[in-house]
């Protein structure tokens, strides 16, 4: 032990024989007081909870891996379970006065229990609301499209829509499948989607909020967060508007005046991705110095062999490389790394999941072999290290700090992924790429940005 813990040792172990030697006093633990009760209330919940989700998430993940109207019965039925015991819990931790308790972890897990979401409607439209979001999920993931040419096959979104987006520069075909793809998915979802939010404003207000947009941030345990993502948001405007403007002058010069315009949004089509959310696609358009390299090593990947599975094992040695664990052998044996080819139906949208039994942590997604696809494996990877960090800790705090933290830790363990240098550790990019050339380096931070 450290010099410390022997002190803590020594003020534990002599103080209470030197009161009991002034004068007899209490020191058995009340078990009737309020600060008792609450204490073992909220571990019994927690130790409740966590096996609860340890089965509901087995649930979820077969049926997200193979969704089929069996799996999707299985996952209602187990997620159903869990959010009435959420109810259940969250009902007896209002009852608590949190004024009389003076223990802060004991009042912060209390009031996370106070706000129970969904599961504060009636049972019959609690399980309305979970069947209404299964039913959502599937139409997304399973929507299907007529190809461009010919209308006779069906493309799913991964991988053949992702990659038509990326690749074809005809803005035409563009179009189609940008439009093809809603009608198939969103506005499937459409008259879904207004019962959800009814519903959810429902479960807001009988949790004591305005309405869902209210309970959706009280998560973020502050009082000022729509303030610190205004702020957040303005420091950003000035590099966003000019990063927009520059991409517009390119898209113009690309496609001509009739398909892009000198004014209003970006035809979001044209942006390299199904949501317009990544512009890394059409860097060959967008490219600040064309003669000076950038990078892009998809092409080196292929070359040299890459497979999904070893985009995964090259992630694992860059985050053992800054002393954070191995993946687990189960993460291997359970995850899936790319698109099974026995045809069924899954959520492709990559994801990584906890168990909560502290062994199981997987990842799926499915992966091409490209290196917009090598940054998310990295970022969901970095979810799986945020998991391996805190598993240890009691079910309440099995999550991010909130609920934007988690994507916070894996974007920033993710970010070194996509530096020249790096690539050139692995090999994918030579070393007379000169990352010190101003124009080299432009190219390279315009990609990041």
């Amino acid at each position: 032990r450290s010099s410390k813990m022997q002190s803590w040792w020594l003020a534990a172990g002599l103080g209470p024989l030197l009161v009991l030697a002034q004068a007899p006093v209490q020191t058995a633990l009340d078990y009737n007081s309020v600060e008792y009760k609450a204490k073992k209330f909220v571990d019994d919940a927690e130790e409740a909870m966590r096996l609860e989700a340890i089965s509901s998430t087995f649930a979820s993940w077969r049926y997200e891996s193979n969704i089929t109207d069996e799996t999707q019965k299985v996952s209602e039925a187990a997620t159903t379970k869990f959010e009435l015991l959420n109810k259940k819990f969250g009902k007896e931790a209002q009852s608590f006065d949190l004024n009389q308790i003076k223990d802060k972890e004991v009042v912060r897990k209390l009031r996370l229990m106070k706000n129970i979401g969904t599961a504060a409607l009636p049972t019959d439209k609690l399980k309305n609301f979970i069947s209404l979001t299964a039913e959502m999920g599937k139409k997304y993931s399973t929507a299907k499209v007529m190809d461009f040419e010919t209308k006779q096959k069906k493309l799913s979104l991964e991988p053949e829509l992702s990659e038509i987006l990326a690749k074809s520069r005809n803005a035409e075909e563009l179009k189609y499948y940008w439009e093809q793809w809603r009608e198939s998915s969103g506005k499937q979802i459409k008259p879904m989607y207004h019962k959800y939010v009814d519903m959810y404003n429902e479960a807001a207000t009988l949790n004591g909020f305005k309405d869902a947009s209210i309970m959706k941030v009280d998560p973020y345990e502050s009082d000022t967060f729509q303030e610190e993502m205004e702020e957040t948001w303005l420091g950003l405007k000035p590099l966003y508007e000019q990063l927009h403007a520059y991409v517009r002058s390119k898209l113009h010069g690309f496609y001509g005046e009739d398909i892009v315009k000198n004014s209003g949004p970006l035809p979001a089509h044209l942006l390299g991705n199904m949501w317009a959310q990544s512009w890394s696609n059409i860097a060959d358009i967008l490219k600040p110095y064309p003669n000076k390299p950038s990078i892009n090593v998809t092409g080196e990947m292929i070359k040299q062999g890459w497979t999904p599975t070893k985009m995964f094992q090259k992630a694992d040695d860059f985050f053992q490389s800054m002393g954070l664990d191995k993946m687990p052998d189960k993460f291997w044996s359970g995850s899936i790394l790319e698109k099974p080819a026995d045809g069924r139906e899954l959520t492709c949208h990559a994801s990584a999941w906890d168990f909560y039994n502290g062994e199981d942590f997987r990842i799926k997604q499915c992966t091409r072999v490209n290196q917009e696809d090598f940054v998310t494996v990295n970022h969901e990877m970095g979810h799986i290290q945020y998991y391996l960090q805190y598993k240890n800790q009691s079910y309440f705090y099995r999550t991010g700090a909130n609920p934007g933290f988690h994507e916070g830790v894996a974007d920033i363990l993710s970010l070194a992924v996509g530096t020249a240098t790096y690539f050139q550790r692995l090999g994918l990019l030579g070393e007379e790429v000169d990352v010190s050339d101003e124009q080299t380096n432009i190219n390279i931070l315009f990609d990041m940005a």
